[in-house]
Formats: structure tokens, C-alpha cells, sequence
């Protein structure tokens, strides 16, 4: 599926207002034990006591969000976490991600595809269904975030109703490298799961054309996207305001995956 980039003036203007804005303040900050002697902190936010969607996001880079009562105090220029009010306006409910109490730094891609990340996103989905015991639930992760989703997807497909994958980090580079998820091997055929990639993305570890040979080896199902803003400056490429994070293209881009969720009109394999 195509989505081409669209250009309006008004949809500009509220996207530069809002790109650094706290995208949610008005849930709560919840946290909880996951494992021994660890806290898991989380932010949720619904427009409603039962929504049928739970979108829970996890950001990308290190994943801190250091929350507090009113939501992300950091990466809020990520394009999950600036955007997050789009799915309360969608009228669904949102979860933002912390890392745990024992990485309130950040993590790596090593710890996202471990045991210990699993069990914390394990404790979250156990956390949502307490909280909204008749919603379907969607973790949603981008760039790196992507390894933490893709670490439930591959150890336990039926964890949650459907994954989506943005900006997937799919070549390994540095020390963190075997975090990225090529090595997935799920049956798309049995599971909902959705990649969504940019052509124009820059950053070397989430190139279009990788992104495209996950969906289609799992027989996942593939939006590819087409903006160029924000592009050209090598150092952002991996940057939340980049083609790699949807600059510009934010609202179509979470309205291609919210009607995905749906089932509203089948995205290309």
C-alpha cells in the first residue's frame, strides 16, 4: 500500500504547535511490580471507560519517558510519543511505556529482546486487560522500540490482539546490534501484524527495503510510505523529526494503522 505524502497548510500549522508538546495529560500515571524488586511505570489515558482499541506505545532511542502525573517529560519528539493523542481523538485508549525502575536511563537493544524486557511487557498487557477487561490491545513500537514489540511477538504471538512495527530496526550495527528483529519468525497468516515503513528513511538500521523483507518473509502485512521532510541532515536520520519518524506525515500515517486495526481495507503484503 502506497500512502503518498499529503501537504496542507492548517494540518502544518497544528502539527509544528503540537510537535513538542506534552501529546497527553489528562490520565494517570500507574505503577506496578513486574519482576522481583522491579517497578514498571506507565501512563494511560481513554476517552472512554471502554474503548475498543488499547494502543500501547513504546518509544524509541533509550525509551526513558521519565513520567509523572502528567505524562512523558522526555522523548517527546518521538513520533509515537508527539502524537499519541491521536488515537484518544481515534477514541481509543493510550498506554505510554517507561523503561523499568532498574534501567530508569534507558535500555538497549540486548534488554529489549530479553527475558526481563518480556516479562515487564507481559506485566503491562496483564495491567491494560485489569483496566479495560473488554478492549482489544495493540502494542505498537517504533524504530527502536520496535525490538521490545518485536521481543513479545516472537516469544508469544497471542500475547495481544495485533503488533505493529514502525521505523523497524532490521540491520544490526554496534554493540546493541543483535537487538535488531530480521530473525523474527512468526506466521502472519495466524497473527495480526503490521510494518509500516518510510522509502525515504535514512537511518541505517531501518531501511525501506528491510523493513518490506520482514513483512513479506512472515507474510505480515506492509504499508510503505512516501515524505521526504526533515531529511538530508545525516546526524537526525535516526531522529524522531526525519522521514525515519514521519515528520509531516504523522496523522496519515496513524490513520492508515488505525483503519489496519479495524479491518478497514487490507494493507499490501
Amino acid at each position: 500500500m502506497k500512502l503518498k505524502r499529503f501537504c496542507c497548510a492548517l494540518a502544518g500549522s497544528l502539527l509544528v504547535a503540537h510537535s513538542y508538546a506534552n501529546p497527553l495529560d489528562h490520565g494517570d500515571l500507574v505503577t506496578f511490580p513486574t519482576r522481583d524488586g522491579v517497578a514498571q511505570s506507565v501512563f494511560i489515558e481513554s476517552p472512554s471507560a471502554n474503548p475498543l482499541w488499547v494502543v500501547v506505545l513504546f518509544g524509541g532511542t533509550v525509551g526513558a519517558l521519565h513520567l509523572d502525573a502528567s505524562g512523558a517529560t522526555t522523548l517527546r519528539g518521538n513520533f509515537l510519543i508527539r502524537s499519541a493523542s491521536h488515537w484518544i481523538d481515534a477514541g481509543d485508549a493510550v498506554v505510554l511505556v517507561d523503561t523499568p525502575s532498574d534501567r530508569s536511563g534507558g535500555v538497549d537493544g540486548l534488554f529489549r529482546r530479553g527475558k526481563e524486557s518480556f516479562a515487564d511487557t507481559q506485566a503491562i498487557v496483564a495491567k491494560v486487560r485489569e483496566r479495560f477487561p473488554g478492549a482489544k490491545i495493540a502494542l505498537v513500537g517504533t524504530s527502536a522500540g520496535t525490538m521490545s514489540v518485536g521481543n513479545a511477538l516472537q516469544r508469544d504471538p497471542g500475547l495481544v490482539d495485533a503488533f505493529v512495527l514502525t521505523s523497524p530496526v532490521t540491520v544490526a550495527r554496534g554493540a546493541g546490534g543483535s537487538g535488531a528483529i530480521s530473525d523474527i519468525d512468526v506466521d502472519g497468516t495466524k497473527y495480526r501484524v503490521l510494518v509500516v515503513s518510510n522509502e525515504h528513511d535514512a537511518c541505517l538500521v531501518s531501511p525501506a527495503y528491510a523493513g518490506k523483507r520482514l513483512a513479506e518473509h512472515n507474510h505480515f502485512d506492509f504499508i510503505s510510505v512516501d515524505s521526504t521532510a526533515g531529511g538530508g541532515d545525516r546526524v537526525a536520520d535516526c531522529g524522531g523529526h526525519s522521514p525515519h519518524g514521519y515528520l509531516g506525515i504523522e496523522t496519515d500515517v496513524l490513520a492508515q494503522i488505525n483503519r489496519w486495526l479495524r479491518g478497514e481495507g487490507a494493507a499490501g503484503k
